[in-house]
């Protein structure tokens, strides 16, 4: 059984998994299964995302859809532009979406840990039908590190950076969307 992490200053929960090959049919996999289930659901790029920044992440995403401030309609979407630190959607995808074909990271996200259970137990066996397992989500923090840091290398010298110091900087590109 995977792992459910609690948010508990948002009373959400969410998993973080893995899959070998992302099928092409993900997004209306994706909408077949939200079908009756309160739950979000988005499909990184594995290098980009590591399990400690996604509270951070979903308590900014929250907040602005709370008070209005969100960039996009939908609490999907706004998650990958947030971690982007950039108002575009189409960038966004393109640089931390994951691709058909490829590896993939898969968070998904509830109020309700047991809905958070269901839904991770129907994505499981949709993908099994489709001959792909999917598996919890291993961390990687060389490998967060060394994608985070060609993306700011555009920006400033980034060859002192250890992992703390990008997690840090991806948390500030998250919070500085919204300012």
């Amino acid at each position: 059984m995977e792992p459910v992490y609690s948010i508990d200053s948002l009373g959400m929960y969410f998993a973080l998994l893995l899959v070998d090959s992302l099928p092409e049919e993900w997004v209306s996999l994706a909408t077949e299964l939200k079908k009756n289930r309160r739950f979000f659901i988005q499909f990184f790029k594995p290098d980009c995302i590591v399990s400690e920044i996604i509270p951070f992440l979903a308590y900014n995403v929250h907040q602005a859809f709370k008070h209005g401030y969100n960039v996009l309609r939908g609490f999907e979407q706004e998650l990958l532009v947030a971690l982007y630190g950039k108002r575009s959607f189409q960038e966004a995808s393109c640089m931390l979406g994951a691709s058909v074909s490829q590896r993939a990271a898969i968070l998904v996200i509830s109020e309700d840990a047991a809905v958070l259970r269901e839904a991770l137990n129907a994505l499981k066996e949709e993908f099994s039908k489709m001959g792909l397992s999917l598996e919890p989500f291993q961390e990687d923090e060389k490998l967060f590190t060394s994608f985070w840091r060609n993306l700011f290398s555009k920006d400033f010298n980034v060859d002192a950076l250890n992992y703390s110091d990008v997690l840090e900087l991806v948390k500030e590109r998250i919070a500085l969307l919204y300012v």
